[in-house]
């Protein structure tokens, strides 16, 4: 009775350890995740004025997008996007359901294909959580949009499932077809399903069956008709680099393929904590990428005459095939950005499959006839240290990538600031760098995403910021002051102070420089921002007060500013509410005659 009672309670524990990196997951997306469109997010604002109007078609979602034909996605985008007015915070929730499906998609293989105990296969699938959840991807569990880096893998994963179940082959090719079609029009990459699910497909067929040539065939005719309707009309995005750059570059792109590949497990920018430099980091993570290639090969050299009987690994080697062929996609199609730019959190949601396959093929390797007189001593070593060493880059991963969350989500809440007020002190420069490049376009959309209730809060409308203002509970200097105004020029002025939210524990979303009017109140005339440069692990890890990791500092002309003197106060931007709070002390700036005059 107390082993039973035992083993239930294991179970549950394993359960609870198996779900928690998810939990973690949903948890910072509700707390960090922020409503407001980002960069390409903006070109979707032409779906819903047309859809309005009832003039929405086929072809607008079919249209290429940069090198995607995301129209699955763009479906999901428009379908939900009218019914929650656009709130992002829905699509960052599809991406993490997508995530859920994958995971439940490789626990549902661990039973089909992975020997020995329940504890060993659980153990097993919670290290591939850790990796399915991480906040190493940060970007894509805070962008709306990334939800197309979900789906392909979505779309792959569910088609080996179907591959190793036991129903008919022709519904087998019929639902992996749809998924491969779902998969090719979501994301660059999509098009792989085809090319990795066919020989699962062509194993799991038996030979006797007399329709299994004419199967393979119907599935090669859906797949050269698919990629012809995908690259009909293709162009190359503008401003994208030469495809042939990896040819005449081939080091730069052997390095950048290595280093993408190990950032999906290495902690990268987490090591310049430790002071390690750039170029150390990307030793570090082209040798982790290395090992990682290194052991796929050479898993697939020992079970290659397994394969013949024993098809439990044709899933994870196509999988891990997937995590290769994407990598070598990217490098491609980006290593003309740099090595730099293979750190990018984005591309970890397609390349941290390679670990995730090896996880799973090492114990089958170590299970084989070819290994078992020769490791069967030290085997269960082996996989607690393979264990051992995925949770311990973990435990350096998450807390700093959580971080990284954090910022990333203040980032998105500056650009909201910028956007709501872009009809009353519009910052152009912000706009540009962290709404969207092109501000003139952005003017027009934010007003008509605006006009159709699209945005929460609405856009400011009054350059007066007592329309704005919130009840103070605290006194103005609880949340930040306005600590100098000092000329710079002629005409020319800096304010400097430090400004926190009230009620959150971290810097302003943007700071509203204000003169005070004979009527007393007060017009917002400029918008600082809070500053960015330096601080950044004060930031992160609150080793300093607000007063120093919560600075900002605009520089303004008062040429045209109507009063003399002048009486400049400053005001804590909320971009959650749309509402401000005033910060601590007032400068008077007595103008010359000749400003006057002016």
């Amino acid at each position: 009775m107390k082993l039973q009672t035992s083993y239930k309670l294991t179970q549950v524990l394993a359960v609870c350890l198996s779900i928690l990196p998810a939990c973690l997951i949903l948890a910072l997306i509700l707390k960090y995740g922020v409503d407001v469109p980002h960069w390409d997010e903006w070109l979707y604002v032409k779906f819903f004025e047309k859809f309005s109007q009832g003039t929405l078609t086929l072809g607008d979602l079919f249209a290429q997008q940069n090198e995607f034909r995301q129209f699955f996605p763009n479906l999901i985008f428009v379908g939900l996007g009218w019914l929650t007015r656009w709130d992002k915070r829905y699509e960052l929730l599809v991406s993490l359901a997508l995530a859920s499906l994958v995971s439940i998609n490789i626990y549902r293989l661990e039973k089909l294909t992975i020997g020995g105990s329940p504890a060993r296969r659980i153990t097993i699938y919670v290290l591939a959580n850790l990796l399915i959840f991480s906040p190493l991807q940060y970007q894509n569990w805070l962008l709306g949009m990334q939800i197309v880096y979900f789906m392909p893998i979505a779309c792959v994963t569910t088609c080996l499932v179907i591959t190793y179940s036991q129903l008919g082959p022709r519904v087998k090719l019929l639902l992996c077809m749809g998924l491969a079609t779902i998969s090719t029009f979501s994301s660059a990459n999509g098009i792989l399903c085809w090319l990795l699910v066919l020989p699962l497909l062509g194993w799991t067929t038996s030979p006797r069956q007399t329709n299994r040539k004419w199967l393979m065939l119907v599935w090669i005719a859906a797949f050269v008709a698919s990629a012809a309707l995908y690259f009909h009309g293709y162009h190359n995005p503008v401003g994208h680099p030469s495809l042939s750059e990896s040819l005449i570059h081939p080091v730069k792109a052997l390095s950048y393929f290595l280093v993408l590949l190990g950032k999906a497990l290495e902690p990268g920018e987490a090591f310049s904590v430790l002071g390690l430099s750039r170029t150390l980091q990307k030793i570090i993570a082209g040798i982790t990428g290395l090992l990682l290639v290194a052991f796929f090969v050479v898993s697939t050299f020992y079970l290659r005459r397994e394969m013949k009987r024993d098809r439990r690994a044709a899933a994870w080697l196509m999988l891990g095939t997937y995590s290769l062929a994407t990598a070598v996609l990217i490098t491609v199609g980006r290593v003309g950005f740099g090595v730099e730019q293979a750190f990018s959190s984005r591309y970890t949601t397609f390349t941290l499959y390679l670990p995730i396959a090896l996880l799973h093929l090492i114990p089958i390797v170590l299970d084989t006839e070819i290994t078992a007189g020769k490791l069967a001593g030290v085997k269960r070593r082996l996989l607690i240290l393979l264990a051992g060493v995925v949770v311990a880059l973990q435990l350096v991963i998450y807390p700093y990538y959580i971080r990284h969350m954090l910022l990333f989500s203040q980032l998105l809440e500056q650009s909201k600031a910028c956007l709501l007020l872009i009809n009353v002190a519009a910052d152009d420069h912000c706009l540009a760098l962290k709404v969207y490049p092109d501000v003139e376009y952005l003017k027009h959309t934010a007003n008509s995403l605006d006009g159709l209730g699209f945005l929460r809060p609405a856009l400011i409308k009054s350059n007066r910021v007592q329309d704005i203002a919130i009840g103070v509970a605290q006194p103005s200097g609880s949340y930040g002051s306005i600590d100098s105004v000092t000329q710079t020029g002629a005409d020319i002025y800096t304010a400097a102070g430090w400004a926190m939210l009230p009620g959150w524990d971290h810097p302003a979303d943007a700071i509203l420089l204000t003169y005070d009017r004979e009527e007393g109140d007060s017009v917002i005339f400029a918008i600082a921002n809070p500053d960015e440069n330096g601080g950044l692990l004060a930031r992160m890890w609150r080793s300093k007060p607000p007063s120093e990791y919560a600075r900002w500092q605009k520089s303004f002309s008062i040429s045209g500013l109507p009063r003399n003197p002048l009486i400049i106060s400053a005001w804590a931007f909320d971009a959650r509410t749309g509402k401000a709070a005033p910060l601590a002390g007032k400068h008077i700036i007595q103008k010359t005659s000749a400003m006057a005059v002016k």
